[in-house]
């Protein structure tokens, strides 16, 4: 049905008073009394004894009811915006919108009362207040007025609520050329024959209008983003594996991938150690030498029981082979114990995003992806002076970006992250335990480039992205890193 047929049912629509009360969920009496008090208009008369009642009446009658729930007016108050807009509910429902007959505080955007109303100061705690000042949000401790009072009070309870004051900062730098707009906007309407009192009446409607429309506005695209991130999240399960960098057998044979793992297990057996353990440990597993590497976890957990590097390790490991129920026999203690190390915040994330990919559309999966999200913005601990810790929390935090770009939203520290990564691995390589492990660099110098390429490619800096992709099919092109760069170049 068109618009036009619509309305023109809508329109012959009749109702007796029966019918409307009905319709509209109130009495006879109280029709009767709406009508007397001069909120509805007159109903037709066909004839002496009969009343009809159209769509408009209850339509207004709607209006009567939203008009006492929002509003602090009389009915025959409520009758006089009705008879000022002649009974047009598109009228009456702009005149609701504008906010004006709340009844709440005048919220005058021009800086000039013509009354003084007595109030009562808020209670704040100058403790609270202080740390606004210094953020930048309120002006002055001491002597606050009304509005900053009010925004004073709000900031509190939405820090109350975790929201970081940083928000509120970068937001006040954008609302303060909103603000500007609006204001260079409103004096620019030209309102000629009224009164100071009928333009300053005008201009405070005006500007509670745009303040909920910019609300409604900004609620519309939060959900949208929200939409955004979920969707970006469930397409970033599919493809979780994809982010784990398997060497080819030509980069194994090229940087002579046994050797060095032959080399390690020597200095093993000189000189073993839970050090030396947990670095023999993670190279294994950068290397996918996932056998060689739960061998080494095993000797850990066998002194130690609760070792987390060597719970991480064999979660890590079982996961990277895509075997979720052997991972979740570790992800348990490894999550109890709440370790912040790389590879054990590494281990609990691919666990949780294996689980929730496994579940698909069930609501279960959704928390563990929140799950999954909230571990990547807690803070990682490393060893400033482990090199490999460090690889690890570089390449933990850009992974997060890669996968979850909207949620994690931290794409420039990863980015100079990986940039001064690669930079040192270029220029100094690695050396493990004493043994200069050229396989182990280029293997994270190839997770560099590789995440380097995506987080480019997602801030549209081609160029930059075509650069990273095509040292990465320098280093492995028979890899999966190498056939997904070969893809992306086309």
């Amino acid at each position: 049905m068109t618009k036009e047929r619509r309305e023109g049912a809508e329109a012959a629509t009749t109702y007796r008073i029966s019918e409307l009360a009905e319709a509209a969920g109130v009495s006879r009496d109280m029709i009767k009394y709406y009508l007397r008090a001069g909120l509805l208009p007159p109903a037709e008369k066909p004839r002496p004894n009969l009343s009809l009642y159209s769509s408009l009446h209850l339509r207004l009658i709607e209006l009567i009811l939203t008009f006492q729930a929002q509003t602090r007016l009389s009915l025959s108050q409520i009758a006089s915006v009705f008879a000022g807009a002649a009974f047009d509910p598109a009228a009456i429902e702009v005149e609701l919108l504008s906010d004006r007959h709340s009844g709440g505080r005048r919220d005058n955007i021009i800086p000039f009362e013509t009354t003084n109303v007595e109030r009562g100061a808020l209670e704040l705690p100058q403790e609270a207040l202080a740390e606004l000042a210094a953020a930048g949000l309120i002006a002055d401790t001491g002597h606050l007025d009304e509005d900053e009072e009010q925004v004073a009070a709000l900031l509190l309870a939405a820090r109350d609520q975790d929201v970081p004051l940083r928000f509120f900062t970068e937001a006040r730098a954008a609302l303060a050329t909103l603000a500007d707009l609006e204001v260079k906007s409103l004096i620019g309407i030209k309102r000629d024959g009224l009164v100071y009192e009928d333009v300053l009446d005008r201009v405070t409607s005006t500007d509670r209008l745009i303040n909920r429309w910019m609300v409604a506005e900004k609620s519309r695209q939060a959900r949208q983003l929200f939409r955004r991130i979920l969707e970006n999240s469930e397409q970033a399960l599919s493809s979780v594996h994809d982010a784990i960098y398997f060497p080819s057998r030509v980069f194994r044979q090229r940087y002579r991938v046994a050797e060095a793992l032959d080399r390690l297990d020597g200095v093993l057996a000189e000189r073993s150690s839970v050090t030396a353990l947990h670095d023999a440990t993670r190279v294994a597993l950068l290397l996918t030498e996932f056998e060689r590497a739960t061998g080494y976890a095993d000797a850990l957990l066998a002194t130690d029981a609760g070792d987390s590097l060597g719970l991480a390790c064999k979660c890590l490991a079982m996961g990277m082979q895509a075997d979720l129920d052997g991972a979740l026999e570790f992800f348990d203690p490894l999550t109890a114990m709440d370790s912040r190390l790389p590879m054990a915040m590494e281990a609990r994330l691919l666990t949780l995003l294996m689980q929730a990919a496994r579940l698909g559309g069930m609501s279960d999966a959704s928390e563990l992806l929140k799950d999954a999200q909230q571990l990547f913005l807690e803070p990682v601990e490393w060893d400033a002076a482990d090199p490999l810790d460090r690889c690890e929390a570089v390449l933990l935090e850009a992974r997060a970006n890669a996968l979850f770009p909207d949620a994690i939203n931290r794409e420039a520290a990863a980015i100079e992250g990986l940039e001064t990564l690669l930079a040192e691995l270029q220029a100094e390589g690695l050396t493990i335990l004493g043994e200069p492990l050229e396989a182990v660099a280029m293997v994270q110098e190839i997770y560099t480039h590789y995440y380097l390429a995506q987080l480019y490619e997602a801030r549209g800096d081609a160029e930059r992205a075509r650069g990273h992709y095509d040292n990465v099919i320098r280093i492995d092109p028979s890899s999966n890193f190498g056939e997904a760069a070969y893809l992306k170049l086309g």
